[in-house]
């Protein structure tokens, strides 16, 4: 996990994660991006949407702290991510199952740079202070949000996402 004691750590990291994220895109055409069943139920664009569904919460909370206000999820309320997370991400996956893998990468963008944006624009010592938000009491909104989404692909799914890139390789092969 890289160091998140600044905002330039924080910005870094995230437009890091950008690019491991459009690097890998890059090895994968549109119809391989599109088998499903290659992770589970879920194709590869799916879980390029999926991880661009979580990072809406991230972009959410900081633009939350940025304007002072709580975050808004970026799902129906009724589905709780602590209490029914397999809802949610059955959610998450129908929202985004019809989109083109441009699409998605296009969305996945978007999400970097809204909190990057945010991350920018706010003063670091909101950014970096444990509590400093009511609704994030024990953590640093930046490190908190910024930590999460990075392990969310780098530790939860590019993984797997590299193993079926080596078989999708070795297959062609």
């Amino acid at each position: 996990m890289p160091e998140l004691s600044s905002r330039a750590d924080l910005l870094s990291t995230i437009q890091k994660l950008g690019d491991d994220i459009e690097q890998i895109a890059s090895q994968v055409n549109p119809e391989q991006a599109a088998q499903p069943n290659a992770f589970g139920d879920w194709s590869f664009k799916d879980v390029i949407a999926h991880l661009n569904s979580w990072r809406l919460l991230t972009a959410a909370r900081l633009e939350a702290g940025l304007n002072g206000t709580e975050p808004i999820v970026p799902w129906p309320a009724h589905l709780d991510e602590d209490r029914d997370i397999d809802g949610l991400n059955r959610w998450l996956y129908e929202s985004n199952r019809d989109k083109s893998l441009a699409e998605i990468m296009a969305d996945s963008r978007a999400t970097i740079e809204r909190s990057a944006a945010a991350i920018r624009a706010m003063p670091e010592d909101a950014l970096l202070q444990v509590g400093h938000f009511t609704w994030m009491p024990s953590y640093a909104l930046g490190p908190g949000v910024v930590q999460g989404t990075w392990e969310h692909f780098h530790i939860d799914h590019e993984p797997e996402i590299r193993a079926w890139l080596a078989r999708q390789e070795a297959s062609s092969s």
